[in-house]
């Protein structure tokens, strides 16, 4: 035990010392690193992205005051920001040792980040964290992160601030994740900091005032140190046991009223549950006797499966006969066989960032679909792969060009996918056995695409596009000219075009009211209507040419 202190104070010190390597388990050697220096910032950035790198060290001198200020602060000491594209993940994040590491160039953040781009976006966050630590630190002579474990500072607070001063609350950030949490009673036990940690400080702010927060996290004892639950009590007058519990009441009151104003699920269409458990993505076989899926094979999964479910009509025949045998007796009505599935799992992994998505073949022999992997020069990024439904063998179609959303085109020849490089998303086309890789956009700026959709004559594809404006909106291209018209104008986001069959509307999902719900586009007239108005989550899937209807997922 006498060991017990050093061994402590040197795991702790390595927490100073993390790189962008910490979430890839790989170094990048071949990268080369330059330094661009600010009036208060060192910005680091390896070769290709220096406009990138230029543009946030505006951004962070404009945005240091006002965090600044927010936080009660008089000076700062120079800061340390690193700007990546090395591996394709959504996230950065900072330390104690006054730096941070933050990975640019994320295609799916156009829909996350709402009206913002997500350079900015992140990089608020993570200096926001950098003022937090230098608001927080105790003695001179306790360094970081000791000086952490001593205040007792929440995670949620420390996250939830983060948000609170530097975003905007939104669809994916959290207010969907808040609805299904209301819904399932589970808002108490919510285990990600930055989802509570953001609704808490609004509460915070709303109830006690921006300036209570200030006070809260620059009070020290005697001996020089934050101990945030006697500091919270000081200037809030109640035990932060005791506003836990006001918040969690309060959420649940807001998002109920809410909701009791809204539609039900049920007034708007069937509501059916799909074989299989959590299911994130799925698509019809055109045969209609399969589903292809991505969710959870069983409970504490911690990845996810792409599987197929096979209606076994023999085992619902059986079953039927045995009911109208036993109904027959009883001169009963026999009651209905719901369908039963034999599924198979064809593989695992991550299959998407914010939206997982997989697209079946029109003649059910195939599926395309992204997969998370480590591609050129063992950068983490998404892949596009093609499996064979019978043979169950997989081909990499694309390796290294971090894409995704592929689509089959209608007659089958084609797959159209999204592809990213530098925060410039464009639309390409490939032969089914991935050659013949032909870009079809040609956007320049700081631009994002997600979820293409095929017309059902072939001749456009209909795609969300988050221009440099942040604003995310359908679009249409037509293949032949190569001209793009966008159909919908709106500051909350409109994504998930599907093509009706006549090729004269389009429905979508739209993020109005913090809430996604259907809407139509008619192509012919430029009028929009809303189909549904719920007040938990409606997010559409695909056209059912069974029913002739769209499915939607929720």
């Amino acid at each position: 035990m006498k060991y017990f202190p050093i061994v402590f104070s040197i795991t702790l010190s390595f927490l100073n010392a993390t790189g962008a390597w910490m979430m890839s388990q790989r170094s990048h050697g071949e990268l080369k690193w330059n330094t661009i220096a600010t009036e208060h910032f060192d910005i680091h950035y390896h070769t290709g992205i220096r406009d990138i790198a230029v543009k946030g060290a505006s951004m962070a001198e404009q945005i240091r005051p006002v965090l600044m200020q927010q936080m009660g602060l008089d000076t700062l000491r120079r800061l340390d920001i690193a700007f990546t594209t090395e591996d394709e993940i959504l996230n950065g994040f900072a330390t104690p040792g006054n730096y941070t590491v933050i990975w640019v160039d994320q295609n799916d953040a156009g829909l996350w980040t709402g009206d913002e781009k997500w350079l900015r976006t992140v990089l608020a966050h993570e200096l926001q964290h950098l003022v937090y630590f230098n608001t927080v630190k105790g003695p001179w002579w306790l360094p970081e992160p000791m000086n952490s474990l001593v205040t007792g500072v929440p995670g949620w607070v420390v996250e939830g601030l983060a948000e609170y001063y530097t975003e905007k609350w939104r669809p994916f950030r959290f207010d969907i994740s808040h609805k299904g949490h209301v819904i399932r009673n589970t808002v108490h036990r919510i285990q990600d900091p930055h989802n509570d940690g953001f609704s808490k400080s609004l509460y915070l702010a709303d109830r006690f005032g921006d300036s209570t927060i200030t006070k809260i996290l620059n009070h020290r004892n005697k001996a020089g140190f934050l101990y945030f639950e006697s500091s919270f009590k000081k200037y809030t007058g109640i035990k932060l046991k005791q506003f836990n519990e006001d918040w969690r009441r309060h959420m649940n009151t807001f998002f109920y009223g809410q909701r009791a104003q809204k539609e039900r699920l049920e007034d708007v269409g069937k509501v059916h549950k799909l074989p299989m458990k959590r299911v994130a993505a799925f698509d019809y076989f055109p045969d209609t006797m399969r589903i292809a899926m991505i969710g959870q094979m069983s409970k504490g999964q911690r990845d996810l499966s792409l599987a197929v479910a096979t209606r076994d009509t023999a085992k619902e025949r059986k079953i039927w006969k045995k009911r109208v045998k036993k109904a027959d007796k009883k001169e009963e009505k026999p009651k209905k066989v719901r369908p039963k599935w034999k599924l198979k799992e064809l593989d695992h992994g991550i299959f998407g960032e914010l939206i997982i998505n997989l697209d079946v073949s029109p003649d059910n022999t195939s599926i395309v679909y992204p997969k998370y992997r480590y591609g050129g020069k063992q950068s983490l990024m998404y892949g596009i792969w093609k499996l064979d439904v019978e043979t169950k063998k997989k081909t990499l179609l694309i390796s290294s060009m971090r894409a995704n959303y592929p689509k089959f085109s209608p007659d089958g020849k084609k797959i159209a996918f999204v592809a990213h490089e530098n925060s410039i998303s464009q639309i390409y086309t490939m032969n089914t056995d991935g050659s013949n890789i032909k870009q079809i956009t040609s956007n320049d700026g700081d631009t994002q695409i997600i979820t293409p959709a095929w017309s059902p004559d072939g001749k456009s594809i209909a795609y969300s596009q988050s221009d440099p404006d942040g604003f995310m909106d359908i679009h249409v291209l037509e293949l032949s000219t190569g001209q793009s018209k966008q159909i919908t104008n709106s500051s909350e986001g409109d994504f998930l075009p599907i093509w009706h069959p006549d090729g004269k509307r389009i429905s979508y999902t739209g993020l109005y009211e913090y809430t996604p719900n259907l809407y139509t586009y008619d192509l012919e007239t430029g009028s929009t209507i809303q189909n549904t108005d719920v007040g938990d989550v409606v997010l559409g899937s695909q056209w059912n040419w069974e029913t002739s209807t769209i499915t939607a997922m929720t």
